[in-house]
């Protein structure tokens, strides 16, 4: 049976073959009588006038999205401007970078928060729907340089619950002592810490490598901070707000978040943009 099937093959074309072998109830009579002629099929999505064409289309939704974003504003809200003029952290924010970090020093301690913006898509969709109305009316009312117009007791309750968890990545670092490297998430006005790691390498602490990241995760940890005697976290979480890692900061980072995702969405739209266009 192979070798006749392979004999009749021989004497067809490739492409008939192929054709030949189909299901019958598949097979197009036309297509067949076609099929020893290959050129005349015609390959669509390698036609210029019609990449031309959707390239245009693509360019026209891009830039209609860019619109709406730059109507919408990017300028800092007053609270992220109260909240860094009067906070100890220095911000360092990367446009293009997806992470932000916030430094400060503590007598003679080194304190690094990093965060990521990312962490935005863990809000579920009603959650993110409320945050963007209430940022738009309350928030986008000046620039960096500007102060705060409004009541700041009202608006600070009002962004109290515009939230979404957020994972923050503490490291306290002291001189010939290593660091306390702290998982916590900023949620509802608070950290929730997650776990605790004393690391002997304020290095490896601090970087944030792959080969970093993997070393550290073969180091014990501590037990669930959930899990330790309630008098023991009560007092760490004293210890954190002595360094301001409080309440105005847990608003503060979901906050940050959603206007600096706000304007690398604008950035990443004008890239595409660039891209697209691009001859």
């Amino acid at each position: 049976m192979f070798a006749l099937r392979t004999a009749a093959a021989r004497a067809m074309p490739a492409l008939a073959m192929r054709v030949a072998i189909l299901p019958k109830a598949i097979v197009n009579p036309a297509f067949v009588a076609r099929a020893g002629s290959v050129s005349t099929v015609r390959a669509f999505s390698n036609s210029p006038l019609a990449w031309n064409k959707t390239d245009k289309n693509l360019l026209t939704a891009i830039e209609s999205e860019i619109k709406h974003e730059e109507e919408q504003g990017d300028e800092v809200p007053d609270y992220i401007t109260e909240y860094l003029k009067s906070s100890p952290f220095e911000i360092t924010n990367k446009v293009g970078s997806d992470e932000v970090t916030l430094t400060r020093k503590f007598g003679n301690e080194e304190i690094k928060i990093v965060f990521s913006v990312s962490d935005i898509n863990s809000a579920d969709d009603e959650e993110e729907l409320d945050l963007e109305d209430d940022l738009e009316d309350n928030g986008h009312q000046g620039k960096e340089s500007l102060s705060a117009s409004g009541d700041d007791e009202e608006e600070g309750d009002d962004l109290e619950s515009l939230t979404f968890p957020v994972r923050c990545l503490i490291t306290i670092t002291k001189p010939n002592a290593g660091s306390l490297s702290i998982d916590a998430v900023a949620q509802d006005g608070a950290f929730i810490v997650e776990s605790i790691s004393n690391i002997k390498d304020s290095a490896l602490a601090t970087t944030s490598t792959a080969e970093a990241d993997w070393e550290k995760r073969g180091l014990y940890s501590g037990p669930p901070f959930a899990e330790l005697d309630e008098n023991l976290q009560v007092e760490f979480e004293k210890y954190l707000e002595e360094r301001q890692i409080d309440g105005d900061l847990a608003n503060f980072v979901p906050n940050y978040v959603f206007h600096k995702d706000q304007v690398e969405y604008t950035h990443w739209l004008k890239d595409l943009k660039a891209f697209v266009s691009a001859k």
